[in-house]
């Protein structure tokens, strides 16, 4: 694979955890909850850690790391304010959103997993993988808990 073809993916991979990021920071703004509050705080911060590390690998290739998030996750922070707004600050509402969010992030990890990057990045990305698949996963059983 070419080093222009992984820093493309690798930056597809920066926007799409960098809206996970947001999208948890908004998260625990708008939850009444502390518990939420504290776990969606937590996740954000691990998002914005994943993200640095990405842009540490687009480094490494010699290309110039993404800084910010995709159009679509401008949506989706857009439609979780919303959301949340018309709601009410509803628990349940707030964690299937959070939830919807992770699971196209995962969609975009599986694609990234499935093109012939080079070993090192694989192992990171396979990291990250497991990882925001567990959040999501989590956010599934909150979400079961509350309905």
């Amino acid at each position: 694979m070419e080093k222009d073809e992984i820093v493309d993916t690798l930056n597809e991979l920066i926007r799409i955890v960098e809206d996970s990021h947001e999208g948890y920071r908004q998260a625990a703004e708008s939850a009444e909850d502390e518990d939420l509050k504290a776990l969606f705080n937590d996740l954000a911060a691990q998002r914005g850690a994943i993200v640095r590390e990405i842009q540490r690998l687009v480094a490494e290739q010699g290309g110039a790391p993404d800084m910010g998030g995709t159009m679509l996750g401008g949506a989706h922070r857009f439609f979780l304010e919303l959301k949340s707004a018309v709601l009410g600050h509803d628990r349940a509402a707030i964690i299937t959103e959070v939830e919807r969010g992770e699971s196209e992030c995962l969609r975009r990890y599986d694609e990234a997993m499935a093109k012939e990057l080079p070993l090192p990045i694989t192992a990171v990305i396979a990291q990250h993988l497991d990882r925001i698949r567990v959040d999501r996963d989590r956010m599934a059983a909150l979400r079961g808990v509350v309905a």
